[in-house]
């Protein structure tokens, strides 16, 4: 009896799940379900399940992956923060999805909200935030200490990325993107809208941003080192793309921040207006981006596994492993926040505009774009995980 009463609860937060996510729009059916008890429940989420699955995998997915939260968010308020945040997530990343499948966002609207997104809201975004911040000693310290534990992760998913794409003996065409996929992660349009959800302090995004500038140092330099070859590159020609707006958005913000020279407020405030236009214009895109890849050939490759196994999981817990060592027996100062930011924005999924850079380049492209589908469904599960993690170790 014990265990048939476990089923039928098992069955019931999975049906709970279930109508989170498909009726998520309207925030009064999702806590009035909350409460549900349902003798039918396991027989209603089978027809949604077949009935969803049928239809697109990205529903299963993404709605299922609420389930091991879904005990734990109302006892604990980190995972119910996060939680509910990836909900709202999914909500617009949804939306996205289904405006491409009507046709609303084609692909010249999804390159313009990309474009907008990475030369005005978010430069927008980082330059208001970091130059409006307060200068202490905890923050610089932090700073520095972000710096460096952002440049160590860089090397683990480059020592990783090496390994796996020597296991599996892949081609050049597909190595060079599973290796720079392996190091590059969603910061722009999945890292910065999940930190600014998470952690509304100012504080929070310096530590983003940081992580930011040392991956785009890298996907700009060693990046296009690797995906051109080295005999066809030159040293303007890797460093050009370097100074992006949102580069020069924080160099002048951490300039302000550093002399202490605060925007005024009829500049300010809707600048940071425009910059808070980052997260759901972002959300969107990856929706739409997401709609238009195919999910049959991604699930057969054996080396999108282990990509996302490292990407996701163990490259992040290996770092905060090594950043509490680094705290609790090397005297290292590094909040709590700075680490949970440095940890998530390393279990980042694969990066959107390495598929870009590979098409332009004439790697494997459409490994690239299967790459970022899995991992990205794959993260709504492991995102809580990492942060669950990092929050309590």
């Amino acid at each position: 009896m014990a265990i048939e009463r476990k089923r039928k609860c098992f069955s019931e937060k999975i049906f709970l799940v279930w109508i989170e996510c498909f009726d998520c729009l309207c925030w009064n059916i999702y806590y009035s379900c909350s409460y549900l008890k349902s003798s039918h429940a396991c027989l209603c989420f089978v027809v949604f399940a077949i009935f969803l699955n049928y239809a697109n995998g990205f529903f299963l997915l993404s709605a299922s992956i609420f389930l091991i939260f879904a005990s734990l968010k109302r006892n604990r308020m980190q995972t119910q923060i996060i939680a509910e945040q990836i909900i709202i997530a999914g909500i617009i990343v949804l939306t996205g999805a289904v405006g491409s499948w009507l046709k609303v966002i084609n692909d010249d609207v999804r390159l313009s909200i990309s474009k907008l997104v990475f030369k005005i809201t978010l430069p927008l975004l980082i330059l208001t935030t970091v130059s409006s911040m307060e200068m202490s000693h905890e923050v610089l310290v932090n700073g520095g200490w972000a710096t460096f534990f952002s440049v160590l992760s860089m090397g683990l998913m480059y020592v990783a990325g090496k390994i796996s794409v020597r296991i599996f003996r892949l081609p050049q065409r597909t190595a060079v993107v599973h290796e720079l996929h392996t190091m590059f992660g969603n910061i722009v349009f999945l890292g910065f809208p999940l930190v600014a959800a998470l952690y509304p302090d100012e504080e929070a995004l310096l530590y983003a941003a940081i992580f930011y500038m040392v991956s785009s140092f890298m996907q700009w330099t060693y990046g296009i080192f690797r995906l051109k070859g080295q005999s066809n590159v030159s040293l303007k020609e890797r460093f050009k793309n370097l100074l992006n707006p949102n580069t020069v958005a924080f160099l002048v913000g951490l300039v302000l921040f550093l002399i202490q020279i605060k925007l005024p407020d009829l500049l300010h405030i809707p600048l940071s207006r425009i910059g808070k236009a980052t997260s759901p214009l972002a959300l969107l895109y990856i929706g739409s981006t997401l709609a238009g890849i195919s999910l049959k050939g991604t699930m057969k490759r054996a080396d999108i596994y282990l990509l996302s196994l490292n990407k996701l999981v163990l490259i992040p817990v290996v770092l905060l492993l090594i950043i509490n060592f680094a705290v609790r027996h090397l005297g290292v100062e590094l909040g709590q926040m700075a680490k949970t930011i440095i940890v998530l924005e390393a279990a980042m999924p694969c990066m959107s505009m390495i598929v870009i850079m590979a098409k332009a380049f004439g790697a494997a492209d459409d490994r690239a774009a299967e790459n970022v589908l899995l991992t990205t469904l794959l993260s709504l599960l492991t995102l809580p995980l990492v942060y669950f993690l990092a929050s309590v170790l």
